[in-house]
């Protein structure tokens, strides 16, 4: 795989209005303060992580979102893609419009395919389209982005994931049991009880060029449906040892040379196990220092192949310790880690429905934090 580069990477979360404030919080050692909602099959109080409070329209978000990524002045964009990434679509929109008119219309609807086309008009982009492959969704845009820049298609290509999880999605996991009921996130735990949703808003830009100061490489990435079953990944973990060990082979690195895997970790009980078990297929008995971030951003679905990127590449010199590290599926850390810049890593997104991606990236020595 030809390597690109990661310009400029924006974030709003629930861990900070922006990209350096959630490092910062993440340095500090405490997790967001999760609000809650109601599950409605059983009347009781579920998590959820809000991003911190703008008051601006999703429109608004958006165009702040981009804005910040291209940085001033934009310029022209006749040669830059637009890739949206989400699985939240128009839910939200569609919701509030029910509500305010007192019920559903089928004329209400509107595809996640509109959202990007007003984007690209009302900025001037060269192209757009979206995707929404589950947890992979911004994993993905960024390995198809990489390609087709490779491919000379288009000289640049923006990113924008987000996930603003509805009253739909949060009905939807709680019915299915995947939400924590003690709000305690806590991946590869023996006793973890589910997941967290988190919103989120993120944005990068792709060069093949480093340009000023460049945030990482993505030196290669490898994606793929497990298709043994609707839902999930085979839990020997044999899927996601592949779809590993297929991403390193396209940046050209062996195992041995990765100098931290960023783990997926739902805290769901399949999709743990089925991590646990392939991270130890691939990697055996020498594992590489690991870690989890969904429990400082929540689980930004669509958005967690971008937000957990910037955070993590931003952050290596200090990614959190594990209160349970001892108690672990996986040998967590126990105190901070601190990683060099210039480390290899591997960033893992396993997604509903079996579709699994992996990512080697490389922070630019020199980035700004």
């Amino acid at each position: 795989m030809t390597p690109v580069y990661l310009q400029r990477g924006t974030l709003h979360s629930a861990l900070g209005a922006d990209l350096r404030a959630a490092g910062a919080a993440l340095q500090r050692g405490v997790p967001p303060t999760a609000s809650t909602f109601v599950l409605n099959e059983l009347q009781e109080p579920r998590p959820y992580l809000d991003q911190v409070a703008t008051g601006e329209s999703l429109d608004q978000q958006f165009d702040r979102l981009i804005g910040e990524t291209l940085g001033e002045p934009a310029g022209a964009l006749d040669d830059c893609l637009l890739i949206v990434a989400s699985t939240s679509l128009d839910i939200n929109d569609l919701e509030d419009r029910a509500r305010h008119e007192g019920g559903f219309s089928p004329d209400h609807s509107t595809s996640l395919d509109l959202i990007a086309e007003q984007l690209r008009q009302r900025w001037g982009f060269a192209d757009a389209f979206t995707l929404n492959t589950a947890c992979t969704s911004a994993a993905n845009a960024l390995l198809y982005g990489a390609r087709l820049i490779a491919a000379n298609r288009y000289a640049r290509a923006l990113v924008l994931a987000f996930e603003t999880p509805s009253a739909i999605a949060q009905q939807g996991f709680g019915a299915l049991g995947l939400i924590s009921p003690s709000g305690h996130y806590r991946p590869f735990h023996p006793q973890r009880d589910g997941l967290v949703l988190g919103e989120a808003f993120a944005a990068a830009l792709l060069t093949v060029e480093p340009g000023a100061e460049p945030l990482a490489k993505l030196l290669g990435g490898f994606s793929a449906c497990d298709t043994s079953n609707l839902t999930t990944t085979r839990e020997d973990g044999s899927h996601i040892d592949w779809v590993m060990r297929q991403a390193l082979r396209s940046a050209g690195i062996e195992a041995e040379q990765i100098g931290l895997v960023k783990l997926h970790g739902t805290a769901t009980g399949a999709n743990d196990r089925a991590e646990s078990n392939g991270v130890r297929l691939l990697f055996g008995d020498a594992l590489p220092p690991l870690c989890v971030l969904k429990p400082w951003l929540g689980h930004t679905l669509g958005a967690c192949g971008l937000s957990e990127t910037l955070l993590l590449v931003q952050n290596l010199a200090h990614l959190p310790a594990c209160d349970y590290a001892s108690e672990a599926l996986l040998p967590l850390p126990s105190v901070p880690l601190a990683i060099t810049d210039d480390s290899l890593l591997l960033a893992n997104f396993f997604g509903f429905g079996g579709n699994n991606a992996s990512l080697v990236l490389q922070r630019c020595t020199g980035a700004s934090s």
